[in-house]
């Protein structure tokens, strides 16, 4: 049986989330354990939680999770990359999770994959220099050399949430 592991805030758990958890089960087998790794008490943008991490653990439970880990607090308010190492690497040391499964605003595979691809690629390590020399912003520099690598198009999942985050894991 395979186990699945998702990284979240539920901040608050909604629809989504439950039409997430739902279509893991669908694709993998009704009985397919869910992991979910959740900020607690503080979330990604530096703010309180809009409830705390016990209602929310409780929510997620409700909603079909089998497990909720605790991202602590470092990675919890850190940026998508440190936000998706840290939710990742508790996953991976859970040892069970067979899969990661995670919410896209552009539900484009391929594009999250070439930016990933990029991220990981010495061209990319060599323009961020460039751009950074320059006094540019982290994230704008990342965002115009992987528009300049890959074009505009496939550059624009890093400016959204979700698929920024997915392009981390």
């Amino acid at each position: 049986m395979k186990a699945v592991g998702i990284v979240a805030e539920y901040n608050p758990f909604h629809s989504g989330h439950r039409y997430q958890i739902r279509k893991i089960r669908e694709i993998f087998g009704a009985e397919t354990p869910v992991a979910a790794v959740m900020s607690g008490d503080f979330v990604q943008r530096g703010e309180a939680a809009s409830y705390d991490k016990f209602t929310r653990a409780e929510a997620a439970v409700r909603g079909g999770v089998s497990l909720v880990i605790e991202l602590p607090l470092p990675w919890s308010l850190s940026s998508a990359e440190s936000f998706a190492r840290g939710g990742v690497g508790l996953l991976g040391a859970a040892g069970v999770i067979d899969a990661l499964s995670f919410g896209s605003e552009s539900g484009d595979p391929a594009a999250l994959a070439a930016a990933a691809a990029c991220l990981d690629s010495e061209a990319y390590r060599a323009g961020l220099s460039r751009f950074l020399d320059e006094g540019m912003p982290f994230a704008a520099c990342r965002q115009a050399v992987v528009a300049a690598l890959l074009g505009s198009e496939r550059a624009k999942v890093l400016s959204r949430p979700n698929d920024n985050l997915g392009v981390e894991y």
